[in-house]
């Protein structure tokens, strides 16, 4: 047993250590991974979004909507199956647009990553009726296997 717990804090350790090991991402490849999210979610490509999302991403979405706060906290795989077939599912959109505007980027350096700050304007129609959002949005991205991954993001959405 003993032996066990001592082989398990050293693999946790070694977990750290190659988390911490990724070089910190550039802003310029910050900037283009974040273009590839907002491409991806405007093609409603949902194997490109997933890919883009950390297997142990977290996402908090607060929507202001009809003056009632909604607050909803998710999974990476409880995320995909609201795009998939939830009350978000993308494919059920007559139509659908996201743009971001305003993308701010921060490096930092414990850990290596980033903090992205926009501004995300959806457009849809669903069941004939239009809708438009407003979402700022923060993120964090880090490096997970030598690939940029969303690790986190909160969105704060108005519907307008």
């Amino acid at each position: 047993m003993r032996a066990l717990l001592i082989a398990l804090i050293a693999s946790a350790g070694l977990a750290r250590a190659a988390i911490a090991a990724e070089p910190p991402p550039a802003a310029r490849e910050v900037r283009a991974f974040m273009a590839r999210v907002e491409e991806a979610s405007r093609a409603r490509d949902l194997e490109r979004i997933t890919a883009a999302l950390a297997a142990d991403c977290r996402i908090e979405l607060r929507a202001l909507i009809q003056g009632h706060e909604q607050v909803t906290l998710l999974t990476r795989a409880e995320y995909v199956e609201m795009l998939t077939s939830g009350y978000a599912a993308l494919r059920d959109l007559e139509r659908y647009d996201y743009r971001v505007t305003g993308l701010k980027i921060t490096l930092d350096t414990e850990p290596p990553g980033a903090t992205v700050e926009s501004e995300v304007h959806e457009s849809f129609v669903s069941g004939g009726r239009p809708f438009a959002t407003l979402s700022h949005e923060t993120a964090r991205v880090e490096r997970r296997g030598g690939e940029l991954k969303l690790v986190a993001v909160s969105s704060e959405t108005e519907e307008r």
